[in-house]
């Protein structure tokens, strides 16, 4: 009989133990914004930040800035292979282009492909490609 009442002495004690260690808070998920510049003059074609780092459940939003304007945003993987990270398909627009939530962590490599706009109404194919690594 001690020994039952030893246990759940025991078990009551590890009950008010673990209630009282505060539980991680979980954050909202955020959007990370990446800035996608088109060649102008001697400038060449970028994006800001190169490498970008999220979590899971993040999303990432592709905005063109710049001098240089584009009428095409497509965002693809390097890696045809490898599956998308994220929910939703693979994002494309004019200006801007956005991802679901990350669903995956892992370092993926991508391509940003647009069409910039060049003098005299011409258009140039530009293609970046940086990584985005999920957490």
């Amino acid at each position: 009989m001690r020994r039952i009442l030893a246990i759940a002495g025991s078990a009551t004690l590890l009950a008010a133990a673990v209630a009282a260690i505060p539980f991680a808070a979980r954050r909202d998920p955020l959007t990370a914004k990446v800035q996608v510049h088109c060649p102008s003059g001697a400038e060449p074609s970028f994006v800001s930040p190169a490498q970008l780092k999220i979590a899971v459940g993040d999303s990432v939003q592709w905005k063109i800035t710049g001098a240089v304007g584009t009428d095409t945003l497509i965002i693809t993987l390097k890696d045809p292979a490898q599956p998308w990270p994220f929910s939703g398909p693979m994002p494309k627009g004019r200006n801007s282009a956005q991802t679901g939530a990350s669903l995956a962590k892992g370092t993926f490599g991508y391509n940003v492909t647009l069409e910039c706009k060049a003098a005299a109404g011409r258009t140039e194919s530009v293609t970046i490609d940086p990584d985005v690594i999920i957490e």
